[in-house]
């Protein structure tokens, strides 16, 4: 199908052994093709894509090309991601990895080869019922047959131009989700215990990617959904193991549902899963507990009572300007003592919490925008200012 050239445009990771064990199996023809595969592969890698995912682009651009990629090769492939994996994992530790091929890496392989099995046959059966019907419209007189020909064309030619789009869509969230689960997968093997999450902070982000921004999630929750993944028997088990979200979580990091939490989280998702350490430090009195040392950057880096390390940055200066009151130690207390957390009514971007010590805080993802005591009831004001139906309330610290 010649849509399907149209599917992928990313980067393989290029290293000359690497590619002599993909192409010593080929034709001049096909080697020249491959070459040009890895080259479009590589527009799009970066080191944070992992194994898996290369794997599958490289599967699904060499099977769009016609040339077929034997298991050998789609493991060799994996070991190249499941390297780059391991090197988020190392650079956290501050250590030098080997990464060893076993079980856990194994069943990977195996997880992309169905995810895009399952993805062709879905693709398939909805082509097939599509025409189903095109035909039983004309046995019911709803289509002259004459005219199937050109209906068909412009059925299929309309489905083939949009599906373009929507299988280099499905590429990068098969991509995507393959390289998060290999950075879990491979931060398992090594101890980690926390993840952090990464959204591209920017015009597209959506309020689910905004929300979830600097949340540190526990290993474990992750570990499982990553294993109900790759223990997937069908497509439908797939999906249920990782449902797309739309609305911002504003909960606690260890209350997600267990189908939630590992990226992407919706269609064409560019958010990501790194390997953490939580540790304390304590700057002018103040203990923060985060995942690094603050950088030159910034005066405030803390992980709330929610779960989300929030970070005030020294170019804000609104706070101690206008709020003269506010102090480091009243932020931090503040962030270990939210009580309630929803939406900005103003903005979408934004939101707001209060806590015990009286503050009320605004966030943009995990940035604290503003921090200060109202002039009137802090309970109103919150009212006030929040879409307090879909507020969350927070009893409890989460469980680090």
């Amino acid at each position: 199908m010649r849509f399907l050239k149209a599917v992928t445009r990313y980067k393989l990771l290029k290293s000359s052994g690497n590619e002599q064990i993909l192409l010593q199996n080929y034709t001049a023809a096909q080697i020249e093709r491959l070459e040009d595969i890895i080259a479009e592969i590589l527009a799009v890698s970066t080191e944070k894509t992992d194994k898996q995912t290369l794997e599958k682009m490289l599967l699904n651009k060499a099977k769009a090309a016609n040339i077929e990629v034997v298991p050998s090769e789609l493991e060799s492939l994996y070991v190249i991601l499941a390297k780059k994996a391991l090197q988020k994992v190392a650079k956290s530790m501050g250590k030098e990895l080997k990464f060893i091929f076993d079980e856990v890496d194994a069943d990977a392989v195996e997880a992309m080869r169905k995810g895009f099995y399952w993805m062709g046959k879905e693709y398939n059966e909805n082509l097939q019922n599509r025409l189903k019907d095109k035909i039983e419209q004309v046995f019911k007189g709803e289509i002259e047959l004459d005219n199937i020909g050109a209906e068909l064309k412009k059925e299929f030619g309309a489905i083939i131009s949009a599906n373009e789009g929507y299988f280099k869509g499905v590429s990068d969230h098969i991509t995507l989700q393959a390289q998060n689960v290999a950075v879990v997968t491979q931060g398992a093997k090594y101890g980690v215990e926390y993840y952090k999450i990464l959204a591209m902070m920017d015009a597209r982000t959506t309020d689910i990617c905004r929300s979830m921004h600097g949340r540190i999630i526990p290993a474990k929750h992750l570990e499982k959904q990553a294993g109900k993944i790759l223990n997937a028997k069908s497509l439908a088990d797939k999906k249920a193991a990782a449902v797309w979200q739309s609305k911002a979580y504003l909960g606690k990091s260890d209350k997600m549902d267990s189908d939630f939490g590992l990226p992407p989280y919706h269609f064409r998702c560019r958010t990501e899963a790194i390997p953490v350490w939580v540790d304390e430090e304590e700057i002018g009195g103040v203990k923060m507990r985060n995942t690094q040392p603050l950088y030159d950057d910034e005066i405030v880096k803390h992980i709330d009572k929610t779960g989300v390390e929030r970070v005030l940055k020294i170019g804000n200066t609104h706070i101690f300007n206008k709020h003269k009151d506010i102090t480091k130690s009243d932020i931090v207390k503040a962030l270990n003592s939210i009580n309630k957390i929803a939406p900005n009514n103003l903005k979408q971007n934004y939101t707001n919490a209060m806590s015990d010590n009286g503050i009320f805080m605004i966030f943009d993802g995990d940035e604290i925008v503003t921090a200060f005591r109202p002039s009137r009831d802090l309970k109103e004001y919150f009212k006030d200012n929040s879409v307090t139906l879909k507020q969350e309330i927070i009893k409890s610290w989460w469980q680090i």
